[in-house]
């Protein structure tokens, strides 16, 4: 007959279970902590404007304490010759695409009316308050209704992104981006931009210490960028 064992287990004092419970308690904060912080740092996806520092507004007339800093024109014409008309036509929608101006050219069933959109004459700008960064990416990338050019989804936003490119230069403003690897009409190789949605940007900082706006001025002929400086003193 076996002897059974008289040893008794002891019992967790009721202090030890409380000290690991506050114990547990804290852990599991520090580790919400820190997933919120870690979130809070992710990119921002390249998507519609409408964030920071590519806030898009209608521009008023220029006034007299307002200071133009730097233009650029892109000949659609000359781009569509030279490359294609989807290129021309994916830079026009560009900046259509999220004004009011959009439901005259664009449906969910019908995509957007190329021979509509090539005839507008529209305004637009975005702002880059002083000390903020624009992003061609974060303004223009992804989003409905963009078409293949020249082998790729959007082709066209290299010469898009080149015109802003060129009136940053002319205004003197600090800027990066990556050299096209064939010229676009109308523009020095080595001011020509090279874009690619996640990859390839294009971004254009503020130095001046005063508020600017990127103003864009459509035609069917082609695209005006301006840039502007205000809240002068």
């Amino acid at each position: 007959m076996s002897r059974k064992s008289s040893r008794r287990q002891a019992g967790i004092p009721h202090e030890v279970i409380l000290t690991a419970a506050l114990l547990m308690s804290v852990v599991m904060a520090c580790l919400l902590l820190s997933l919120g912080k870690a979130q809070s740092n992710l990119p921002a996806k390249a998507g519609r404007a409408g964030q920071s520092a590519t806030r898009r507004r209608t521009p008023v007339p220029a006034s007299p304490g307002e200071t133009p800093l730097g233009s650029a024109f892109l000949d659609l014409n000359q781009l569509a010759r030279a490359n294609s008309i989807d290129e021309a036509d994916n830079a026009r929608w560009s900046l259509v695409r999220g004004t009011p101006t959009e439901g005259d050219v664009y449906s969910q069933a019908g995509g957007v009316d190329w021979q509509t959109l090539r005839t507008l004459s529209q305004s637009g700008a975005y702002d880059l308050p002083a000390g903020n960064t624009w992003s061609f990416n974060e303004t223009f990338g992804g989003g409905p209704g963009y078409k293949m050019a020249s082998g790729v989804l959007a082709g066209g936003h290299c010469a898009l992104a080149t015109v802003f490119r060129a009136a940053a230069i002319q205004a003197g403003l600090p800027n990066q981006a990556i050299p096209h690897q064939w010229p676009i009409p109308g523009f020095p190789l080595d001011e020509t931009v090279t874009i690619w949605w996640g990859r390839d940007d294009l971004t254009v900082h503020n130095t001046t210490g005063q508020d600017l706006s990127l103003n864009w001025d459509l035609s069917p002929q082609g695209i005006k960028i301006s840039i502007l400086s205000f809240n002068v003193d």
